[in-house]
Parts: structure tokens; sequence; C-alpha cells
């Protein structure tokens, strides 16, 4: 039950930041136009990007875990990367209400 509850937490963790790097690479790296007429992109195309990424995450990271967990296998490596990944969402939801 804990490896599926930490896979959850740090499935949707690396979805989110997929979302984010994925309109920071489309508006700023790429340079692509705006999907729609909206006055701020990035915040519309996070509005649909995001509930997709953070889902497909938390599905992905639970199905691992549990799968991982059930075989016996190592979930160190897992829980590393998932630790890492909620580290820097926290991180910058300080950045952003400083």
């Amino acid at each position: 039950m804990l490896a599926g509850a930490a896979g959850l937490i740090g499935g949707a963790a690396i979805g989110l930041l997929v979302a984010l790097a994925f309109v920071h690479l489309w508006h700023n790296v790429l340079g692509l136009p705006p999907l729609n007429d909206d006055p701020k992109p990035g915040i519309a195309m996070l509005g649909g990007v995001v509930p997709i990424s953070m889902g497909t995450g938390a599905l992905l990271g639970t199905a691992g875990m549990v799968r991982r967990a059930r075989r016996e296998q190592s979930l160190r490596l897992w829980l590393v990367v998932f630790a890492v990944a909620l580290a820097v969402i926290l991180a910058g939801l300080a950045a952003i209400i400083a």
C-alpha cells in the first residue's frame, strides 16, 4: 500500500514537471505560436496539459511501484527519483510564494 501511495504522489510530481517543461519548451525554446488567442497562452496550455500529464504520471507511477513491490524488487531508486521531483516542486512553490 505504501508503494502505491509513493507511486501515486511521485508519479503526479513527475507528471507536473513534464507538463511545465512541455509548456516552457513550446513557448520559450521552440518559439511556437500559442494554440489560441488567449493573452496568457502559457497559462491556458497548462490548464490542459497539467491534468493529463499528472493523471498519466500518477497512474504509471502507481502501477510501476506496485508491480515492483509485488516482485520484491528494490524501490529505492524510484523513491529517490520521486522525492527529488517532489522537492523541486515544493522549492518552486516556495519561490513563487516568496
